[in-house]
C-alpha cells in the first residue's frame, strides 16, 4: 500500500529537501539542501489537490513525470537521445541553449566523455544518465510545457548536462529530458521515490509560471487504488491497440483499499479542524461534504 503522508500540505507539496547527491570532486554538498518555499504557491497546490478529490469538484490535470529508463554507458545513453530526437527528426536542445538536429545528434554524448562515463552499458556498475519524461492531457499549450520543463530541469538539476526534446505525436504532449548522474564538481545525484514526487510538485509549480492549470495527487489522496496490472503489460497493450481493461481488486485488496481511504479521510477531516477560515478550509469541506453524499450513495 502506498505511503499516507501525516497532513495534506505534504501530499501536494512533496518535501522541501532537494535530492540527495554524493560528495563532489571538490568536497562538500553541490548546492542548497532545501528548496526556496513559495507559500502563495504551496496554498494553491493544496487547494487543487482537495479538489481533485472532490466526487463533484472541477476536473485538474495531473501533471506526470516518469522515469522512462537508464543507462550505465554511453552506449545505452546514446541510445536513449537517438529515441528522444526520433532519430534527427525533434530537435533536441542541452542545458546551455544549443539546438541539435539530423546528423548532428548522433554525436551528442561526445560532450559527456569528460565526465568519465563508462563505455558500455552492459559493463557500467553504476547509471551514468537518467531518462525522464514530463507529461499532460491533450490540450496543454506545448510552449508553456516546455518552458515548464526547461525552467525546471535548469533549477532542480543546476550544474548538470542534459538534452530534451519535446515529442507532440500522441494524444499527451510530453518532453524527454536525458539528463547526466554526474554534475559540474563530481557529485552525482541518488533519486528516491519521494524525489519523484518533488519533482512532479516542482512541474506543478512551473506550469502555473506559464499559466497552465494542473496538480500533482496520488491516487490514493483522491480515494482511488492503483491498477495491479504491471507497466510492461499496459506499454504492451498499447503497442497492440488493445483496449485496456482494469483488473478488478480481490476481496482482500479492496478490504485494504478501503481501510486506506479510511485513513486519508481521517486525515483530511483533521486538517480541516487546524485551517483558519478561508478558501481552503472551505475546499477541505466541500470536498469532505461530498465525498459522505457519494459514499450514501454507494452504500
Amino acid at each position: 500500500m502506498p505511503k499516507i503522508f501525516d497532513d495534506p500540505d505534504t501530499w501536494f507539496n512533496g518535501t522541501t529537501r532537494r535530492t540527495k547527491k554524493s560528495k563532489g570532486a571538490a568536497g562538500g554538498s553541490t548546492g542548497g539542501s532545501f528548496r526556496p518555499i513559495n507559500h502563495k504557491a504551496r496554498a494553491s497546490n493544496v487547494i487543487k489537490g482537495v479538489q481533485s478529490a472532490n466526487p463533484k469538484g472541477t476536473y485538474i490535470p495531473q501533471a506526470v513525470v516518469k522515469i522512462s529508463g537508464s543507462s550505465k554507458g554511453m552506449d545505452k545513453a546514446q541510445a536513449h537521445a537517438n529515441y528522444i530526437g526520433r532519430k534527427g527528426e525533434v530537435e533536441i536542445e542541452d542545458e546551455e541553449g544549443n539546438s541539435y538536429e539530423g546528423e548532428e545528434q548522433k554525436q551528442l554524448l561526445k560532450s559527456w566523455e569528460a565526465m568519465g562515463i563508462h563505455p558500455e552499458d552492459k559493463t557500467g556498475t553504476r547509471k551514468e544518465a537518467l531518462h525522464l519524461v514530463f507529461s499532460m492531457p491533450k490540450g496543454t499549450n506545448p510552449d508553456g510545457l516546455k518552458s515548464a520543463v526547461r525552467n525546471l530541469v535548469q533549477e532542480e538539476f543546476a550544474g548538470h548536462k542534459y538534452f530534451m526534446a519535446q515529442h507532440l505525436d500522441t494524444d499527451s504532449p510530453h518532453c524527454h529530458v536525458l539528463l547526466c548522474m554526474t554534475d559540474d564538481r563530481g557529485a552525482r545525484l541518488n533519486p528516491r521515490k519521494a524525489d519523484l514526487h518533488n519533482y512532479r510538485v516542482a512541474f506543478v509549480n512551473k506550469l502555473a509560471e506559464q499559466g497552465i492549470n494542473a496538480t500533482a495527487s496520488r491516487r490514493i489522496h483522491r480515494f482511488k487504488y492503483v491498477d495491479s496490472k504491471k507497466q510492461y503489460s499496459i506499454h504492451k497493450d498499447q503497442r497492440l491497440n488493445k483496449v485496456a481493461v482494469s483488473k478488478k481488486p480481490t476481496i482482500a485488496q479492496q478490504k485494504n483499499i478501503e481501510r486506506a481511504h479510511a485513513v486519508v479521510l481521517s486525515s483530511y477531516k483533521e486538517f480541516e479542524k487546524t485551517l483558519p477560515p478561508g478558501e481552503l478550509k472551505a475546499a477541505v469541506k466541500t470536498m469532505l461534504k461530498n465525498k459522505e453524499k457519494s459514499k450514501a450513495v454507494e452504500r
